[in-house]
């Protein structure tokens, strides 16, 4: 299903919103190729949150966001650049 999920947003050249984690294993152990990732780690579960954490994201770091793997929490946004493998 994870790889579903990336194989059709690699074919949008879509950036990948997400909550779960296996994608970083995907993306950084397997080598797949992405897009980017935006991965949610919100403590607060609801949808207004998230949504909240996302506009976050965009607003602070938008020009980032493609190529990178990103996590956003309450606390903050870390950004893993994605090194795709040849």
């Amino acid at each position: 299903m994870l790889q579903k999920a990336l194989q059709f947003a690699n074919c949008e050249s879509r950036i990948l919103i997400t909550n779960d984690k296996d994608f970083g294993e995907l993306i950084f152990r397997q080598g797949r190729i992405t897009q980017g990732i935006l991965l949610i780690r919100a403590s607060n579960e609801e949808s207004s949150n998230k949504i909240r954490l996302v506009k976050e994201v965009i607003k602070k770091v938008k020009n980032k966001i493609r190529g990178n793997f990103i996590v956003v929490n309450e606390t903050g946004i870390r950004i893993r650049k994605i090194y795709q493998k040849n």
